[in-house]
């Protein structure tokens, strides 16, 4: 493959990926009208699993034997633990603080990388990932009209979602690196979708109550789970892959953009401040994005 090729196809899974994850927070919005977050939570990982089962099937055989426990944390960071945070945060705040948070995630990957792989990033990098988490801490407390500042304590679950995609993130560049995407992202899908449904929605059968006023909650966590996990999970891994931790990452500071565009959608405000911070934002993924300077130690 070509440079220039690959190339593109970074960006393509960076721009499908910020629309995907972008549009994840107000499907996890619209499937809590219906279900509590350990049920919607559950539905989306079980939905997801279902999808990707036959491929599972197919390739577990050909991943070696002492990956995967490493594959099973890489799952339980990426996608099992940040559902459930997120579903949990989401019935405190709004879709779009949801989708804004999320842009912590560099920052976390950068400690990581930095702090256990040994890894230096560029002044200019640096000041992106200040720049972004800069913004996306300004919008957080920022109230729902932009009016007065405020802190909700749920926002540190989702800080905690962050967290482990930015461990996650590493886990994969150095350590699964040399699983093809289709094969690792089928296994670790499918890993949480029988743990979600053996140690959640088996012993608590009672909490899903399906009726005809959940079919809206029920279409958007299936779709949550088709294309916000299983679909998202396959593209998020060849990012990773074709790239660099730190560029895998900065899917997050565009998130908030397409979630701010769905919050005002479904009538959540959006003032001058949110632009001022999401302006920011913009400028920090450029800064990010410069990885010709990025040196490995």
């Amino acid at each position: 493959m070509t440079s220039t090729s690959s190339s593109a196809n970074k960006w393509l899974y960076f721009i499908a990926l910020s629309l995907i994850w972008g549009s994840s927070y107000i499907l996890i919005k619209k499937g809590l009208e219906g279900f509590g977050y350990v049920a919607a939570a559950t539905i989306r990982l079980v939905a997801a699993g279902v999808a990707f089962l036959p491929f599972a099937l197919r390739y577990f055989r050909h991943i070696p034997r002492k990956k995967l426990p490493i594959i099973l944390l890489s799952s339980l960071l990426s996608m099992l633990i940040p559902s459930y945070l997120f579903s949990l945060s989401q019935e405190h705040i709004q879709s779009s603080v949801a989708g804004i948070l999320i842009a912590v995630t560099p920052s976390f990957t950068f400690l990581v990388s930095t702090f256990f792989f040994k890894n230096t990033y560029s002044y200019s990098q640096l000041i992106g990932l200040l720049l972004g988490l800069s913004c996306s801490v300004a919008l957080s407390l920022l109230s729902s009209d932009g009016s007065t500042l405020s802190v909700n304590v749920y926002v540190f679950l989702v800080i905690g979602a962050t967290l482990c995609y930015g461990l996650n993130i590493n886990i994969v560049k150095y350590y699964l690196a040399d699983i093809p995407p289709l094969q690792l992202s089928a296994v670790s899908v499918t890993m949480n979708g029988l743990l979600a449904f053996f140690f959640v929605a088996i012993p608590n059968y009672e909490i899903f109550q399906f009726s005809h006023a959940s079919i809206g909650p029920v279409a958007a966590l299936l779709t949550l789970g088709l294309l916000g996990t299983a679909l998202a999970q396959l593209l998020h891994t060849k990012l990773i892959q074709s790239s660099s931790p730190l560029f895998a990452s900065t899917t997050t500071y565009v998130i908030p953009i397409v979630a701010i565009f769905w919050g005002i959608l479904d009538n959540e405000p959006f003032t001058f401040g949110h632009f001022v911070a999401c302006l920011g934002i913009l400028i920090s993924v450029y800064l990010v994005r410069r990885e010709k300077k990025l040196v490995v130690t």
